[in-house]
């Protein structure tokens, strides 16, 4: 990890952290994620990269912030560089955009690298941007990849000034496009979500919709419902309240679970007064349940912690990586280092690398979600 804000210095100290902590002489691949202050040199990081390690299967890209088993780097120049060697493992690392309007599209480009990775069930750390791609396009399009790939990553930006986010691959660098590396043959692997909202109440029914447009809960105006549940929490209005109150929807709307991979959070986007109905960043139907809810740091430690005891074996992995939502961290617990903390606390020191991103992805039991306000934390072992 470097915290230089001069970018040549920064790869340059990353780079020769990772190899000497590693205490590796060269590299089968290697992981870079970098800041916003970073963007601007991406292609010179890159080059400086493959000089000096040695390979061509190089992967990662831009975040709002970084980590590492060393901290979190937020609002502030930050660059995380790992290392690993790993023959027994095939490896791709790849970056796709469209360069032309009639070419082939990003979509289609990652479908056929992955493609030409065929195997069973590949490992796929997947990083796209946030800004001129529909996360959606990428989820429909991963669901019918034949290798059935297992995919876990976090929406590549910047800080929003710029709209612009970067993703390196074994083509090199790529602006607002996708990247990913994926690892064929790992021996064992495990995946974990984790929340950050706190549920509020019971559980209710979407009674009635249009579109992306609630108008009843449980029979009951959608607006009213909300309108009391802010009023409780002492919201003193309803533009503050559309903010910060969400919306949590269980992917098993017969069991309804609110915690870890069994819930997904989407924001209100609009309110119609006329119609007393929501507007919500997610498709609706007749029986689906969903809950309020807000971000709690209390809930989001407790929720972490959970996770973490499920996922702990007698082992430690052999390395990890953490994707976070921009969100999380400082700007949930107002102070840095807190998921990093409780991460080493219960499965011990491991090499770690990650990003703060503008969205989640996780392929869980019930398939490929969208996840927001979450932690996706994949964990290999490799003996």
């Amino acid at each position: 990890m470097s915290r230089l804000h001069e970018s040549g210095e920064a790869v340059h100290e990353a780079l020769k952290q990772a190899f000497q902590q590693s205490g590796l002489a060269q590299a089968d691949w290697l992981l870079v994620f970098i800041t916003p202050q970073h963007i601007a040199q991406s292609a010179r990081i890159y080059d400086t990269l493959q000089k000096e390690s040695g390979t061509q299967f190089i992967s990662g890209c831009s975040g709002l912030g970084v980590l590492s088993e060393q901290g979190e780097i937020f609002n502030e120049p930050g660059m995380v560089v790992m290392v690993g060697q790993t023959p027994d493992l095939e490896v791709i690392a790849t970056c796709k955009f469209q360069e032309l309007e009639d070419s082939a599209g990003v979509n289609q480009q990652i479908k056929e690298e992955l493609e030409r990775f065929a195997g069973e069930n590949p490992l796929f750390l997947f990083f796209p941007d946030v800004y001129q791609h529909q996360p959606y396009n990428f989820i429909n399009m991963l669901n019918y990849v034949q290798s059935d790939p297992m995919v876990f990553g976090a929406g590549s930006c910047d800080d929003g000034s710029g709209r612009i986010s970067v993703q390196f691959g074994a083509e090199g660098v790529v602006v607002n496009g996708a990247g990913g590396m994926g690892f064929k043959g790992v021996p064992e692997f495990t995946a974990g979500v984790t929340q950050s909202c706190k549920t509020i109440g019971d559980p209710m029914f979407v009674t009635d919709f249009e579109d992306d447009l609630v108008l009843t809960l449980d029979g009951t105006p959608a607006l009213e419902v909300f309108s009391r549940v802010a009023s409780e929490l002492e919201f003193d209005n309803l533009e503050n309240a559309a903010r910060q109150l969400l919306i949590s929807f269980p992917l098993d709307p017969e069991e309804p679970k609110f915690e870890g991979e069994s819930s997904m959070v989407r924001h209100l986007t609009g309110i119609d007064v006329a119609r007393q109905g929501l507007q919500v960043s997610q498709i609706v139907e007749k029986g689906t349940v969903v809950s309020f809810a807000y971000r709690s740091a209390i809930s989001a430690r407790d929720d972490l912690n959970a996770m973490l005891k499920r996922m702990k074996k007698e082992k430690p992995p052999s390395f990890g990586i953490y994707f976070n939502c921009a969100a999380r961290g400082e700007a949930l617990y107002g102070k840095s280092d807190v998921d990093i903390q409780l991460i080493h606390e219960q499965l011990g020191d491991f090499p770690l690398a990650g990003m703060f991103g503008g969205y989640e992805m996780a392929k869980v039991p019930r398939g490929l979600q969208l996840y927001t306000y979450t932690g996706v934390l994949v964990l290999i072992y490799l003996e």
